[in-house]
């Protein structure tokens, strides 16, 4: 039968008004259903190919550059609890000014530090001409933010004893050379269609791995490890002004800002890096886990890949800020509208992502160097504009439009190929050894690396129309008739093409968002 997920939750807030104080206290209590979290993606195993050429045993430039596969178990047990409270005093100072003091309490379960959270935020309203014309505002406040149960399922299912295994074979690349690759879960069978298929020799390495992590004797030997991890949480402020300029239309002016603090993410404690003996290569147990606090005994002597850590670092600090402009008019005279521009830059650090979460499960592609892959977050937009308009020339018609145009999200530069053979995919190319038959079309860092996300993307623009007539039927009753149309202009609006310099499309958009599309709609109100 069907399973039934009960949350348990109790929230309560207090409002007591004094003078020119209004107080408020609250709090809360929130624990989710205690339910198996299903961690199955990629049971049945992935190829990855070089070439798009159909799979051809007898063409060794048609077999793939690697495999993987989940093994073990799937489903696991998690929960978190989570409290918080409040107090906050809304402080009419006096008729032209007023103060919002607030400090906030945060608990969680799942972070193995700072647990407690408090969080002072002040906002401020002004009016420095006491004529209700103009306001000058701004505050700020630190904001916590928990971190998601997806952390320690990572930690269940990847840990050292393994309960679960990511079953990966390391990149070969033999196939572009004419060459079979020499792991036999890279030499599949075909199935006489272009399809690639698991050989006799791999399903036997899976099987028996898969039967040792179920007797629990397997060891992982690219497993998750805990470290201090802290809830993450975002310093946010602002300052503008809004002047009224005529009867009904008024100008703003504002700065926005946040900074975030207490980042978290899985860092390669195990990442190869120049050894003693003057190799490149993996330092091991020894170097990364002295003193056996990640690594028990039974598993000291393991031959380890990727160790994966989750770290909360200074190096993982984000930035955005922002310049907003916008004028606009209330409804009089029979129209209003709005004109709005934002310039705005959002700054983080983050390669990919591990476990299907890009929040709580990010990776870097310098595991020695976080802070390199500091650059335009994935959402950034460096200009957005946007307009409106509405008008009601007579009786009950009414019509208006919107029109938006943003600069685009960038994209990430990419090799395409694991060459600092780290088993992870997130190598950027490097000047003088990666653009000798290609370009780098990034701007580069001082090491000659581009920098990530250093490509401009499609931008966007929309012209949405709308009109409607509305029939006062008698009473509170009325009929309105409506008919919009999205993408007026029929623009071609491209989705982002590849960042990956191997893709046979890259930089070439292959994707698009809606063409011009129109509805008509009834809707009878009483």
């Amino acid at each position: 039968g069907a399973a039934v997920a009960t949350n348990y939750s109790f929230d309560s807030t207090t409002t007591f008004i004094t003078g020119n104080h209004t107080f408020k206290a609250g709090g809360g209590f929130y624990r989710p259903a205690l339910l198996p979290q299903i961690t199955g993606g990629n049971s049945f195993g992935t190829y990855v190919f070089p070439t798009n050429v159909p799979f051809d045993p007898a063409n060794a430039r048609t077999y793939p550059s690697q495999y993987s596969i989940r093994l073990g178990q799937v489903y696991f047990d998690n929960t978190d609890k989570r409290s918080y409270g409040f107090v906050q005093d809304r402080w009419q100072v006096g008729s032209n000014l007023t103060l919002n003091l607030v400090v906030r309490y945060d608990y969680q379960t799942l972070t193995p530090q700072s647990k407690d959270a408090f969080a002072p935020r002040l906002g401020v309203a002004w009016d420095p001409f006491g004529n209700g014309r103009t306001v000058v505002r701004g505050g700020g406040g630190q904001f916590y933010e928990p971190l998601l149960v997806i952390v320690r399922t990572n930690l269940l299912q990847s840990a050292v004893i393994a309960p679960s295994f990511i079953y990966q074979t390391d990149e070969d690349l033999s196939a572009l050379a004419g060459r079979i690759p020499a792991d036999p879960c890279l030499q599949p069978v075909g199935d006489g269609e272009g399809r690639a298929l698991l050989s006799p020799t791999c399903r036997a390495t899976l099987t028996d791995i898969t039967n040792r992590v179920a007797a629990g004797t397997f060891i992982n030997t690219e497993p998750v490890v805990d470290g201090d991890r802290r809830m993450g949480y975002i310093w946010s402020f602002s300052a503008g002004i809004k002047h009224e300029v005529m009867a009904n239309t008024a100008v703003s002016l504002d700065y926005v800002g946040n900074r975030g603090r207490d980042q978290t993410a899985l860092i390669d404690i195990n990442e190869p890096r120049l050894l003693p003996n003057g190799t490149i290569g993996r330092p091991g147990v020894a170097f990364f886990d002295p003193s056996g606090e990640l690594i028990p005994p039974q598993a000291r002597n393991a031959a380890f890949q990727r160790v994966n850590q989750f770290q909360t670092l200074d190096a993982l600090n984000t930035d955005y800020d922002a310049l907003e402009i916008a004028l606009e008019k209330r409804q009089s005279n029979r129209w209003s509208g709005r004109v709005a521009y934002t310039l705005s830059a959002a700054n983080d650090v983050q390669g990919g992502a591990a476990g299907g979460n890009a929040i709580s499960t990010k990776r870097v592609g310098d595991d020695l160097n976080p802070r390199s892959d500091y650059g335009r977050a994935a959402f950034d937009n460096r200009h957005a504009f946007a307009s409106s308009f509405y008008v009601n020339p007579w009786g009950g018609f009414g019509a208006g439009a919107v029109y938006r145009y943003y600069s685009g999200n960038p994209i990430n530069e990419l090799i395409g190929t694991d060459v600092n053979r780290d088993r992870d995919n997130f190598d950027r190319p490097v000047r003088g050894v990666d653009d000798v038959t290609m370009p780098i079309r990034s701007e580069l860092d001082a090491n000659g690396r581009a920098v990530r996300n250093g490509i401009d993307g499609e931008n966007v623009m929309l012209l949405d129309l709308r009109a409607q007539y509305i029939f006062q039927v008698g009473g509170t009753r009325d009929l309105g008739l409506f008919w919009e149309i999205y993408n007026a202009t029929n623009r071609v609006n491209y989705g982002n093409p590849t960042g990956n310099r191997r893709s046979s499309v890259f930089l070439v958009p292959t994707a698009a968002n809606s063409p011009r599309t129109m509805q008509l709609g009834i809707r009878f109100s009483f």
